[in-house]
């Protein structure tokens, strides 16, 4: 029989509602707090491998840039050297000190003298009475500076040797392993205009 109550119609649809529901609660949606601390334990671990990574490429450029500025303070000093060397006319061997430190030398460069020592493990180089100059950055420390000579039949040097370890002496680099390097450094040069 049809329905013919309206109000009757409304009631016997809302108990066809209960019954398709069954009676069931809604879920909530969102994240319980074992998914919360999961997700968050991962992030914490990501960011950490990300740090420490950031972290050692930073050690290891620093480490770089350290070897490379001792390396080239090395080679500019042998450089420097050389070059006084084989530009000099003599070398005043009684103003000179040869097989120990402090080491120095006094080359005659027609007539300049021109000085070259160890000043409190840095290079100078002074050229007649002009104020002794820096041959390097101060950050580079130059240890063991020695002099060698050879010595010709006209009792005349005609080759000078010189040896030194140039060590990186930037602030931190007695704690700080990135910081510590050193190179022991020999060479030498012949006087090609020497009498």
């Amino acid at each position: 029989m049809p329905f013919k109550n309206k109000s009757a119609k409304s009631a016997a649809s809302a108990g066809r509602q209960n019954s398709v529901s069954g009676g069931k609660e809604k879920k909530l949606s969102g994240m319980s707090l074992i998914e919360t601390i999961l997700y968050l334990g991962i992030a914490v671990f990501a960011l950490g491998a990300i740090f420490l990574y950031g972290w050692n490429v930073m050690e290891i450029n620093i480490k770089s840039q350290v070897t490379r500025e001792t390396a080239g303070t090395a080679q500019l000093i042998e450089e420097r050297l050389k070059y006084e060397i084989r530009k000099a006319e003599s070398v005043d061997r009684t103003a000179s000190v040869f097989g120990e430190t402090p080491a120095k030398l006094v080359l005659q460069e027609g007539d300049e003298t021109v000085e070259i020592e160890d000043a409190g493990n840095q290079i100078t180089v002074k050229r007649g009475s002009a104020d002794p100059v820096l041959w390097h950055s101060p950050d580079i420390r130059i240890e063991n500076f020695v002099f060698t000579e050879q010595v010709s039949g006209t009792d005349e040097t005609d080759y000078v040797g010189f040896s030194f370890d140039a060590v990186a002496g930037y602030p931190g680099s007695s704690t700080r392993s990135e910081y510590q390097y050193a190179l022991s450094f020999r060479s030498g040069s012949a006087l090609r205009n020497s009498h």
